[in-house]
């Protein structure tokens, strides 16, 4: 007779899964030759449609055509970076960091906003020393992003962002050598991991009592729509809006980069794993917003065609996030190709993505 399973032990392989590498095989095996649009509309059959998300959204295009605007907004990156990293230093020293240049960071970010587009492919594609702290920077930047899928005005975002950087500060205080491990965690070891957002809650409500909203964003990020989060068992209305986006940019965050038993997934895959697993855990507005914002395949991403050829995506209209325009760099042979070749995939039936490829994996 199959010994039952605890609610606890149950709960750790579904933690070990997305933190430490269970390839989730069964939700991306799919028919050979389907199309990635295919897919996602697949996984979404039991509720969301595709064309259902993405019919009402406001004609949007992202172009690529300001190289010192891209590289001054790269800048913003190294500098969330380096500010997030001194403010963990001081927490953990045991000081106060002050918040003013926080607000001032975000504050520069949501005042240009053409600058998430450069900032989500730095989120995606930078590689840096200390996980943690660009586990941080990644999650403000996909916050903000969903933010603005939202409609958010101005100082919603400016909050968001700022509740964005504190949003784990509870794991600060628990060992590195936990935080660190890559053996399986034992049950009381993952105990004390959950207990990170009533940490975090209670080092905000003391340094920041002003700002009561950023410790209720640290104690709901890991609170479900369906109640089966952790701390409280919150459900629906009960959970701060801004806890519930930072809780997907989290877990998008977490899938797009390494960890230490399982290699990345690319955007595209994270955004079919979230579909298929979390559509119950989050509301449909959230997961909307993710879905056009969040594009699956990101501006300067690179991306492989049917025909094979490999090309960079250089323009995304919103509205049809899965046929964006593609500048060919690659022919279907891996040659570098000369001169400029641009197809406009939502003008080009017959063309579409099938991958996203990593830049370390174009032909060399």
């Amino acid at each position: 007779m199959k010994e039952k399973k605890s609610e606890e032990t149950v709960e750790q392989e579904e933690f070990n899964k997305s933190e430490s590498g269970v390839q989730f095989t069964d939700i991306m095996k799919t028919q050979k030759g389907e199309s990635i649009e295919q897919e996602i509309s697949n996984n979404l059959d039991t509720g969301i449609s595709f064309k259902e998300i993405i019919k009402d959204e406001k004609k949007t295009i992202k172009r690529a055509d300001d190289n010192e605007k891209i590289k001054q907004y790269e800048q913003i990156y190294d500098s969330l970076y380096e500010f997030t990293k001194g403010f963990v230093a001081y927490l953990k020293m045991g000081k106060k960091p002050q918040l003013s240049e926080a607000f001032r960071l975000i504050e520069y970010i949501v005042d240009n906003s053409e600058s998430l587009d450069i900032l989500y492919r730095k989120a995606i594609y930078t590689k840096t020393a200390d996980a943690h702290i660009s586990n941080i920077v990644n999650v403000i930047i996909y916050a903000l992003e969903i933010g603005e899928g939202l409609k958010f005005k101005r100082q919603q975002l400016i909050e968001l962002g700022v509740a964005s950087l504190l949003h784990d500060i509870g794991m600060f205080r628990i060992p590195d050598n936990i935080l660190n491990k890559t053996d399986k965690l034992t049950n009381e070891e993952f105990s004390l991991i959950k207990s990170h957002p009533s940490l975090g809650h209670e080092i905000l409500l003391k340094l920041y009592p002003e700002y009561p909203w950023m410790a209720e964003v640290a104690l709901q990020e890991h609170e479900k729509e369906n109640g089966q989060g952790y701390p409280n068992g919150l459900k629906g209305n009960a959970i701060n809006i801004y806890a519930k986006i930072v809780g997907i940019a989290d877990i998008f965050e977490s899938l797009t980069h390494h960890r230490p038993q399982r290699k990345r997934f690319l955007p595209n895959d994270a955004v079919k794993i979230i579909i298929s697993k979390e559509r119950e855990t989050f509301p449909r507005e959230v997961i909307k917003a993710m879905l056009t914002k969040l594009s699956v395949f990101p501006l300067y991403s690179y991306v492989r065609l049917n025909s094979k050829a490999v090309g960079m995506v250089i323009e995304v209209d919103e509205p049809s996030p899965l046929r964006p325009t593609i500048k060919i760099l690659y022919d279907d042979k891996g040659r570098k190709v000369m001169g400029e070749k641009i197809i406009i995939l939502k003008d080009t039936p017959l063309l579409y993505i099938i991958d996203s490829v990593d830049e370390e994996d174009l032909p060399k």
